[in-house]
């Protein structure tokens, strides 16, 4: 699904920090970033709201019992942890990201796909592996087992925070030089 993802949609995004990454690199518009991220919101919820309605049929064998109104979050370590585990995989994944763009090798939807679902299966039992807080929120917003405020902790603070400190990497000569290096050809 990620590689369809990355094939199909280009550029857009409904993930926050995607935003504030242009909004710190290339100076975007605030007023833009904010009402982009206020749609993300909106569209997350109201999708998910929407998909309930599809789990209720229960259609497949992972649908069973997925509709019904009570959640309860799938963070299962203290929320410091969680915070911890979201940001320090989001920004793995930015910084394979980022290798990726760079090399440009032949696979890279498919490298990139696979690293990133590989640190959600990581992260999965721990603090449920989002890396995206507008997923994250329409997904396991008011849910039982956390509050919201220990949900913008872990899903909103640590995704963007994790975004943000790839940044800081990323333009750490030796970070992006060990990253790149070992894939550029000889001949560049």
């Amino acid at each position: 699904m990620t590689i369809w993802w990355g094939q199909s949609w280009g550029t857009a995004t409904a993930c926050p920090y995607s935003l504030l990454e242009e909004y710190v690199e290339v100076g975007a518009n605030p007023l833009h970033v904010v009402l982009k991220i206020i749609a993300q919101v909106i569209g997350g919820l109201a999708s998910f709201r929407w998909v309930k309605y599809i789990w209720m049929m229960e259609l497949a064998q992972t649908h069973v019992g997925r509709g019904v109104d009570d959640c309860t979050a799938d963070l299962q370590v203290p929320v410091f942890f969680g915070f911890l585990i979201e940001c320090m995989l989001t920004c793995a994944c930015r910084l394979v990201s980022r290798s990726l763009g760079e090399v440009e090798p032949r696979f890279a939807p498919a490298i990139d796909s696979f690293f990133s679902t590989s640190m959600v299966v990581l992260a999965f039992n721990y603090s449920g592996g989002y890396f995206n807080p507008v997923l994250a929120t329409g997904l396991k917003w008011s849910c039982h087992g956390h509050t919201n405020a220990e949900h913008v902790v872990v899903y909103w603070a640590g995704s963007i925070l994790g975004a943000m400190l790839s940044i800081r990497l990323w333009n750490l000569g030796i970070v992006k030089k060990t990253l790149v290096e070992p894939f550029k050809s000889k001949k560049e």
